[in-house]
């Protein structure tokens, strides 16, 4: 019985996956208010299906924990998502209701997976997420990455952490949000020649301190976020041609610099015949995700803590053999649904500045997504990155949640200036009618005769 429990499952959540992924992709074609709200109604339904569908796997196969503790976590967890689902909108009512459903929505599947994973790791990551709102962070941009360099924690051949307290916490995830919000009041002021320099080298120190230390993800990631908020700001399409050729004789640099680029490469080139401790990693995520194929193992049927830092840099995979290939593309395709909703976010700004901050946003998210997919595929060397919202970790989640935030604010901004002009556009319309009138009923009147 529990086995055909779990067969069935696996199939629910690929339908469920499935009906909200079309519905994402389905608010973004409609403009029409009532549409949207329907939409939003539906996949509340499917986040909240999904949800218990999971955590009635986890509490059913969670052998090793006591199954109150199950249930306590999953009545917070869903008291969070009825307060977020539920009250925001009505306490925000302009606020993008799409990216608060897809937010959730990985959110949710990031619940299942870690409860699956590490029960106890789950917890931390929840609180984490629960208390995010009432946390105020102050982070001092390159100077606190810099620290990093010099007494940061070596975590798997990189320095990426600060230890306080007990409490390891990665800076250059809280720098990515100031760095956008920093470049976009740079070249919003403004973007002749002589301010691309000055933002160029102000870029590049920020990505060689992180090239030193060896976080070549976020190094990238600067660089991705500082090409494409430059194209924007200038509208040069010759910056993208030059920044990539420029990425591409800096990556061989680092490839002769640095020990530590060499192995990432190797280790993409051929993980089969490699020594290194890494290329276990690569092809325990390969062996996953072709036995979990195109359906996947089912819940508890596959082996993924197998898989080294599964929780981190290879979620994707470990959610690939359970939950199967086809559960894992459609993840993606909701990934890229938020990016698409922030350019459109973007678009509906009137101030350059804020329409900066939406773009580098949306490319650090995405950025982001790709590396990580992308490494655990092998498609692109390892970077050390994780997936936004589903996988564990303090410092990324926070983030993330952070750049949610900022971008709910500025969707809210950019529906209040589409109200705004479309007023003046309408008083606009109608002064231009009644002056057309006006000079109608002037014509047609008779000129008064003298005799």
């Amino acid at each position: 019985m529990e086995t055909y429990f779990i067969t069935v499952s696996k199939y629910l959540f690929i339908f469920l996956m499935a009906f909200y992924t079309w519905e994402c992709f389905s608010a973004l074609r409609t403009r029409n208010s009532y549409k949207n709200s329907g939409i939003f109604q539906r996949q509340n339904g499917v986040i909240f299906l999904t949800y218990l569908l999971g955590m009635t796997l986890v509490f059913f196969n969670q052998k090793e924990t006591d199954p109150i503790n199950v249930i306590i976590l999953a009545g917070g967890q869903l008291c969070f998502l009825i307060i977020v689902l539920g009250i925001f909108p009505v306490l925000y009512p302009n606020i993008n209701k799409m990216i608060l459903s897809n937010m959730c929505m990985l959110l949710a599947i990031g619940f299942i997976i870690l409860a699956r994973l590490d029960f106890e790791g789950s917890i931390k990551q929840f609180l984490i997420v629960s208390v995010v709102s009432l946390l105020s962070l102050f982070v001092m941009g390159i100077g606190l990455i810099c620290m990093v360099l010099a007494i940061g924690v070596v975590s798997r051949g990189a320095k990426l952490d600060l230890e306080v307290g007990g409490f390891a916490f990665q800076p250059s995830e809280f720098v990515k949000i100031l760095f956008v919000l920093f470049l976009a009041g740079f070249l919003s002021k403004r973007h002749d020649f002589k301010a691309i320099v000055i933002s160029a080298v102000l870029a590049g120190a920020h990505v060689m301190v992180l090239v030193a230390s060896t976080d070549l993800g976020s190094a990238l990631i600067f660089f991705m976020i500082y090409l494409f908020m430059l194209y924007v700001a200038s509208g040069q399409i010759r910056y993208i041609f030059l920044g990539f050729a420029g990425f591409s004789v800096a990556a061989v640099v680092a490839y002769h610099l640095f020990g530590h680029v060499r192995e990432r490469v190797e280790l993409w080139a051929d993980p089969w015949n490699s020594t290194l401790i890494g290329a276990g990693q690569v092809k325990a995520s390969l062996f996953a995700i072709a036995k979990g194929g195109l359906t996947g193992e089912g819940l508890y049927k596959g082996n993924p803590t197998h898989i080294p830092l599964v929780k981190k840099d290879f979620i994707i995979a470990g959610i690939s053999e359970e939950f199967g290939g086809v559960f894992a593309i459609l993840i993606i395709l909701v990934c890229l649904s938020c990016f698409i909703a922030f350019l459109v976010v973007a678009m509906r700004q009137v101030s350059l500045f804020n329409k900066l901050i939406c773009v580098g946003l949306g490319i650090q998210y995405a950025t982001q997504v790709v590396l990580t997919v992308g490494g655990a595929i092998k498609m692109i060397p390892l970077t050390g990155v994780t997936l936004p919202l589903v996988s564990s970790g303090g410092s990324s989640i926070l983030s993330t949640l952070i750049l949610f935030a900022i971008i709910q604010g500025l969707a809210i901004v950019g529906v209040n200036n589409e109200a705004i002009i479309n007023a003046r556009k309408e008083k606009g319309r109608v002064k231009k009618a009644k002056k057309q009138q006006y000079k109608s009923i002037e014509h047609t009147q008779e000129l008064p005769r003298f005799k």
